[in-house]
């Protein structure tokens, strides 16, 4: 809990600058990372939709925001579902990345709450501190995106954010920009708000 006020702290009392972020590689790395752990509770892990490109978002935050949701998603997860992070455009230009899982879901006043700081479930079995929805909202609003909770087809919560896209080339940002790097090759060290997020070994602990 202390380090979850800690990390709020930091995003409201620290200027952050979204930087272009491979939203694709993002998203293989953490599958990547999380599939061992969905293997082991017989979980099917799967990323669907046509590729993003890049995407607006805080250095770090993707990261930290898909690694907060898929443990969420694993840890109610029952056997033999699937957990799907499905990516698609908006009309508007906008990226959509969806965590959907197949468990039991929530009541729409939970899922209008979830974002709350402190907020838990009133049948939440877990030993969290409410706090890990309202550091993600905080980091996707940190890079100029939206997060929301909606109901699944069937059963399940979907998870959507929506990210801006880099302007295209001729208009301030090129079509092919890298990801910012730190140290010496990247130019300055950009600054990172890091909120610890659950590791795979940790994800019986909601967040």
């Amino acid at each position: 809990m202390v380090q979850g006020l800690l990390a709020l702290s930091r995003l409201d009392n620290t200027a952050t600058h979204p930087v272009p972020v491979d939203a694709d590689a993002v998203i293989d790395d953490r599958v990547a990372t999380w599939a061992p752990f969905a293997a082991d509770h017989q979980v099917d892990l799967q990323v669907r939709g046509a590729p993003l490109g890049f995407v607006q978002a805080v250095d770090g935050a993707l990261e930290q925001v898909l690694d907060n949701l898929l443990a969420n998603a694993l840890r109610v997860a029952p056997s033999g579902s699937t957990v799907s992070i499905d990516r698609r455009l908006d009309r508007d230009g906008t990226a959509l990345v969806h965590v959907i899982d197949q468990g039991p879901g929530m009541s729409a006043t939970d899922r209008r709450r979830a974002f709350d700081r402190f907020w838990r479930a009133s049948d939440s079995a877990d030993d969290g501190s409410g706090l890990g929805l309202a550091i993600v909202e905080r980091l996707v609003r940190a890079s100029g995106g939206q997060i929301s909770l909606e109901q699944a087809p069937g059963s399940g919560v979907d998870a959507t954010i929506r990210l801006r896209c880099p302007r295209p080339a001729g208009r301030g940002n090129p079509a092919h920009a890298r990801p910012a790097r730190s140290g010496p090759a990247g130019g300055p060290p950009r600054r990172r708000i890091d909120i610890q997020p659950q590791s795979p070994q940790r994800a019986g602990a909601g967040a």
